[in-house]
């Protein structure tokens, strides 16, 4: 294995398993807080509901490519790595969502805007973002799954002749999955993505607009309140350059540009598994109650390591 292949490999697995960790311990954290107090806020739905699809999507993705390397007949265009492919897209495209509406959430809470539509959403932001989420995941999975089912009933029958000659225009079936659900993956990819980025620069500009309004403020509290503002934008700015490099990522795996298997396919690979591992750390360092209990985990193993030594 060339040596460079080695290194894109370990940075691989190792934003994989930082993004399995992030996530489980979101997931772990406020699943916990539910089965104690039995009712979770909109927030909280929203980050568990992230949680848990981007550790099943790290999971789907990891076990893609060690299948695929184990056997190479396992390839993107056989029933098993139809399956795969399938569980992926839906799953990303279910954590793309709890992301964008998570992110409005922030938005709707935070910033401060007179727009009519803006306060109106402002007011019933607990009610709608959890429907809104519930209405995406469920509007993308009836676009995606009736052409899986078409998919894997009519699989068999390519199998066994290589065409269908019932319907002659289902025969791209046939030869490729990529061409199946990639254009609706990035219609729903593209309408996600500017959704967010828009939420994203509205929360950033109410908040730079808050900085300079702090300039009639005394010194001590406008000093105060910039630091705050300062950083809350850090997080917010490393959040949206991520996504910017990811859906440029998510495009390439899409359209089956890069062939699997080669080298350059692990770059899009990478861009693809960086914004959730490093935005599930983003979260729980900026969450109060998540960043509390990792502190506090934090300080046990330190206690327990320093017992030993």
């Amino acid at each position: 294995m060339p040596l460079l292949e080695i290194f894109l490999w370990a940075i691989l697995v190792t934003v994989s398993i930082v993004g399995l960790l992030g996530n489980g311990f979101i997931t772990a954290v406020n699943g916990h807080r539910w089965l104690r107090k039995r009712k979770m806020l909109p927030c909280d739905l929203l980050l568990t509901s992230l949680g848990i699809s981007r550790f099943l999507l790290e999971v789907i993705s990891l076990m893609g490519c060690v299948l695929y390397y184990i056997s190479s007949e396992i390839s993107l265009d056989s029933y098993a790595g139809a399956v795969i492919h399938f569980s992926w897209i839906f799953l990303n495209m279910t954590s793309l969502w709890c992301a964008t509406w998570l992110s409005v959430f922030y938005c709707l809470k935070v910033a401060n805007f007179t727009n009519p539509l803006f306060i109106w959403l402002k007011l019933r932001v607990n009610t709608l973002m959890p429907r809104l989420l519930g209405m995406s995941i469920t509007v993308f999975t009836i676009f995606i799954l009736p052409p899986f089912v078409d998919y894997s009933i009519n699989k068999k029958w390519c199998n066994q002749t290589g065409t269908l000659p019932a319907n002659a225009s289902q025969s791209a079936i046939c030869k490729t999955i990529s061409g199946l659900f990639g254009p609706p993956q990035l219609v729903f990819g593209s309408i996600n993505f500017s959704i967010n980025v828009t939420a994203s620069i509205l929360l950033l500009l109410s908040l730079w607009k808050h900085m300079r309004n702090l300039k009639n403020s005394s010194a001590d509290v406008k000093d105060l309140s910039t630091q705050v503002h300062i950083n809350v934008m850090k997080p917010l700015l490393f959040s949206l350059f991520l996504y910017l490099l990811y859906f440029p990522g998510m495009v390439f795996f899409t359209m089956n540009i890069f062939t699997f298997g080669r080298n350059e396919s692990l770059f899009p690979r990478l861009l693809l598994s960086a914004f959730p591992s490093a935005h599930s750390i983003i979260l729980i360092v900026t969450n109060p109650k998540l960043k509390e209990v990792s502190a506090r985990i934090l300080r046990k193993t330190k206690d327990i390591l320093e017992r030993r030594d």
